[in-house]
């Protein structure tokens, strides 16, 4: 799992990430800054629980991804089946040019979790 987050840190624009399971245990982590990465494991886990039951009561379907806009950068938590792929990013950063390298790190993860 390491070796996806790392081409994925090769990425312009992104700081950092890390796959956390739907309990909020890390699984693996690479990220570039200082960070409590259990506390963000937990607030993941408990953001995801509020957002599948926020898709649930209106009919929206399966999480897919979720995009947190502070001022200071970005956070993406997208599906990666049985975990989440959670990728630090710029402030500044150019979402569509990310999009594609974080949606092929998810499958690869989700791929990897089946082994």
């Amino acid at each position: 799992m390491r070796n996806i987050l790392a081409k994925l840190n090769k990425t312009h624009g992104i700081r950092g990430c890390m796959v956390v399971n739907r309990d909020g245990i890390v699984a693996a982590s690479d990220l570039s800054i200082e960070a409590d990465e259990t506390g963000i494991g937990a607030v993941t886990s408990t953001i995801l629980a509020a957002l599948e039951g926020a898709l649930k009561r209106i009919h929206l379907g399966r999480f897919g991804r979720f995009v947190i806009t502070g001022s200071e950068g970005k956070i993406a938590v997208v599906d990666a089946g049985q975990a989440v792929l959670l990728v630090l990013l710029n402030r500044d950063v150019n979402m569509g040019m990310v999009n594609v390298e974080i949606k092929e790190a998810a499958a690869a993860v989700m791929e990897k979790s089946k082994m």
